[in-house]
């Protein structure tokens, strides 16, 4: 990740991903607070990944166990790929922006 405020890169670590899940995040070089930016192309891409995923997961448990217990276990697969591939979308592809400062009240 890069910081907006202070332009220092570094990597996101477990700890912070799991902490921060609103993608909030704190630079360590300047202790400034920012945020991932939304965007619809990272959204389509996870979706994508967990339709293909947890779709082919499912269907090869559904087939050949014909259990519906096993499918459930395809969605455990799901997880377990795509949470790494979020943390390493959040840390390589989506952009930082500063958070809007507080703004005084009146």
């Amino acid at each position: 990740m890069k910081c907006p405020h202070c332009n220092h890169t570094f990597a996101l670590t477990w700890k912070e991903y799991f902490l921060e899940i609103l993608g909030c995040h704190n630079c360590v070089a300047c202790k400034r607070r920012f945020k991932l930016s939304f965007s619809w192309s990272y959204l389509a891409i996870t979706v994508l990944i967990v339709l293909m995923i947890g779709g082919l997961a499912t269907f090869l448990a559904v087939r050949f166990t014909h259990s519906r217990m096993i499918a459930i276990g395809g969605l455990v697969i799901v997880l377990v790929v795509l949470l790494p591939l979020d943390r390493w979308l959040d840390d390589h592809w989506r952009k930082s922006a500063p958070l809007e400062p507080d703004k005084p009240e009146s």
